[in-house]
């Protein structure tokens, strides 16, 4: 027994610190297990916001795919979820093509908020033109589309698993 041979008043302070230090870790994981809550409320809070906007929201990274998307902007383009979404846009896109999508960011990006007729592509293939505002984000590079209402077509596109 190595503590055989020490003062019994050192072991008590040693006891005494180990106390204090155990107490110290409830109080910190008390006040962390708050502040996680509360990050939690607040992401709640958030998501149903923007999910029950009456528009699409949908972020994108400077590449142009999306990180991002409320509940609207997915069945908008016939997903079941936003996560559905997202993880089939991270291959296949949400525009037409790549061309509209360098055009509606371009514009996004020279400040102009109202792009008419940005064309997205649905989960079945067909293509939609929608009326978008949008905006950049510096930090990080991003860009956020408000996908408002759908606009007609003048022309008619076959899916594209039948081109």
């Amino acid at each position: 027994m190595r503590d055989q041979h020490r003062p019994k008043q050192e072991l008590i302070n040693e006891v005494a610190a180990l106390r204090k230090q155990v107490a110290d870790l409830k109080d910190a994981m008390t006040a962390r297990r708050r502040v996680e809550d509360a990050l939690r409320a607040g992401e709640e809070q958030v998501r149903a916001l923007a999910d029950g906007a009456a528009v699409g929201l949908c972020l994108f990274n400077a590449t142009g795919t999306p990180v991002a998307a409320n509940r609207p902007f997915a069945r908008l383009l016939g997903y079941d979820s936003p996560a559905e979404l997202l993880r089939v846009a991270g291959s296949l896109g949400v525009f037409a093509n790549h061309d509209e999508q360098s055009r509606v960011f371009a514009l996004v990006g020279r400040g102009q908020e109202r792009v008419s007729g940005a064309i997205f592509r649905r989960k079945d293939g067909v293509r939609q033109a929608f009326g978008v505002i949008g905006g950049s984000c510096e930090s990080p590079e991003a860009a956020v589309l408000v996908v408002l209402e759908r606009q007609p077509q003048p022309w008619s596109t076959p899916p594209l698993a039948a081109l």
